[in-house]
């Protein structure tokens, strides 16, 4: 795999973070509005708003024009386009097998880091409530998981031999949503440093090094005075519209599922004991990252072009002695139901 990353300062990461936030809240608050939403109707919306084409049908608080015209004034010559496209699985293999909903393709085009493109293949599920009142809980769980279709993925990744490139969407609706008590909890959990919210103005533009020293990736970069009541403040009203959008690496998720669908509570202390992205990482963080790191998502050729919603053959065993299963009855896996494609793009001249 490429080692490149993606140098962004904290003015432009914080102008891709704060749109990416936007986005996340503006999915989670529709499941508090009108009839409760399927997982299907978030995947769409949570497309559309992304959509280039799309997301002015919708109000955000920050928009993707508005962002556009923001990274114009920066001196990096960064800008960003997004894309998405549907795909329709056929009866047959929607019944017997099922394959990720949303394959991610991170594309950069840059006259001095290159180009590169790496895919990503996602499974969303959303958060129900318990009891007769469907109220929402820490205990709450995400009760559509399939533990098979996990494996599933999992058997997909090996063969493939790709790594960091699929996770788990899950949607959450805000702190609102829970009784007051719990609210609390929810908001203590994610003041212990969940996110990288109160760190964009030091985000590090060699995050990927910093990850592979062990550093933690938070620390460094040009550091902007805020004042700490100003940032309290952002902090406390940022942490009101969480949890909302939540990714997790696939790993994690077989993890914590061994005995039943995974709880929010499990997921919020995951995240708390490994201290490590994206174990239950807020949406804008972990594109943040993806966008920024190669370590996230791969660039094989077959592998992009399943998350682009292209036939490919279903790769062979990579080792002698490893069990068939129901992976060998397919001609092609299952190509993802929607197709995401974030590009940032350099207006820098080309060298040369």
């Amino acid at each position: 795999m490429t080692r490149m990353s993606l140098a962004m300062g904290g003015y432009e990461a914080g102008i891709l973070w704060r749109f990416l936030d936007g986005v996340s809240a503006a999915v989670s608050t529709r499941m508090v509005s009108g009839s409760p939403p399927a997982e299907e109707n978030l995947t769409f919306l949570l497309c559309e708003l992304l959509d280039a084409n799309a997301t002015s049908l919708h109000a955000l608080s920050y928009p993707l024009s508005q962002a556009r015209t923001d990274l114009e004034a920066s001196d990096s010559g960064i800008t960003v386009d997004v894309e998405f496209e549907t795909h329709e699985h056929s009866k047959y293999v929607e019944s017997r097998y099922s394959g990720a909903d949303l394959g991610i393709v991170l594309a950069i085009d840059h006259p001095v880091l290159g180009q590169s493109r790496r895919g990503i293949l996602v499974q969303a599920k959303r958060l129900f409530g318990r009891g007769k009142k469907r109220e929402f809980s820490l205990f709450s769980d995400y009760s559509s998981f399939d533990k098979k279709q996990a494996d599933f993925l999992k058997t997909l990744e090996k063969r493939f031999g790709v790594w960091n490139s699929v996770y788990y969407l899950w949607y959450n609706p805000p702190s609102c949503a829970f009784p007051d008590a719990e609210a609390k909890l929810l908001k203590a959990y994610d003041a212990s440093g969940s996110s990288l919210y109160p760190y964009l103005h030091r985000l590090h533009p060699f995050v990927d090094e910093l990850i592979d020293m062990g550093f933690p990736w938070l620390l460094g970069g040009s550091p902007r005075v805020v004042p700490p009541a100003e940032e309290e403040a952002k902090a406390r009203e940022w942490r009101a519209t969480q949890p909302a959008l939540r990714v997790s690496d696939l790993d994690v998720v077989l993890s914590i599922s061994e005995h039943g669908p995974p709880q929010l509570k499990a997921l919020y202390d995951a995240a708390l004991e490994r201290r490590s992205a994206p174990t239950f990482s807020p949406f804008a963080d972990f594109l943040l990252l993806a966008l920024a790191s190669s370590r996230y998502g791969s660039d094989q050729s077959d592998w992009i072009r399943l998350t682009e919603g292209q036939k490919v053959p279903v790769p062979t065993p990579r080792q002698a002695n490893e069990r068939r299963g129901e992976v060998d009855e397919l001609d092609s896996p299952p190509i993802p139901r929607h197709t995401l494609r974030l590009t940032v793009r350099s207006t820098l001249p080309t060298l040369g």
